[in-house]
């Protein structure tokens, strides 16, 4: 029969240079993290508001009346509904429209994520509460970005400046005379 020997262990330095290489990884691994999703939610925020601007001119076709689209100043949250002052004024618009009851959308990009309209990639917005971000805006609170007309037009060339924390800001243009949407990374 074959003795076995003493069976060999790991030193006590040798567990802590293991710990302190599995820290130090980790610790630089993080920010990089970070930034993969700030890129992620700023792609989702930018998707998001084309794809409401998308609905507005469906919308303002289908209806043969123009939508406005306003967003939150400086905050997250973005509104679709009919341009007419009795959508905008704290309701959610006439009950006897003689065209027909408008579409109302109230949405929000994704938690993080701010923007700024007609604003330059280094301002930044103003950090808000967690339970600010989370509510919508009461009523007169929203600021007009574009007004999409029958014929799929905006009178209003827009420039938003999405922005997130650990990412590098991201625009999203409206050229106006023909309704086209285009993403830029600014300068």
């Amino acid at each position: 029969m074959k003795r076995r020997g003493a069976r060999p262990g790991f030193s006590i330095i040798e567990l802590i240079i293991v710990v302190a290489i599995l820290v130090t990884v980790t610790a630089l691994a993080i920010p990089s993290l970070r930034a993969i999703f700030g890129t992620h939610k700023l792609a989702a925020g930018v998707d998001a508001v084309r794809a409401a601007w998308a609905l507005a001119r469906s919308a303002a076709a289908d209806q043969d009346r123009p939508y406005r689209f306003a967003i939150e100043p400086n905050g997250r949250h973005f509104r679709i509904a009919p341009d007419d002052e009795s959508y905008w004024s704290g309701g959610e618009g006439p009950g006897n429209d003689p065209d027909g009851k408008g579409m109302v959308i109230t949405d929000a990009l994704p938690a993080g994520v701010r923007f700024i309209l007609n604003g330059e990639p280094g301002q930044a917005p103003p950090a808000n509460s967690a339970a600010a971000d989370e509510k919508a805006p009461p009523s007169g609170q929203w600021e007009k970005a574009c007004t999409f007309r029958p014929d799929g037009t905006s009178p209003e060339d827009v420039r938003i400046v999405f922005q997130v924390a650990g990412s590098a800001p991201t625009q999203l243009q409206l050229r106006g005379l023909t309704g086209v949407s285009y993403v830029t990374k600014p300068k």
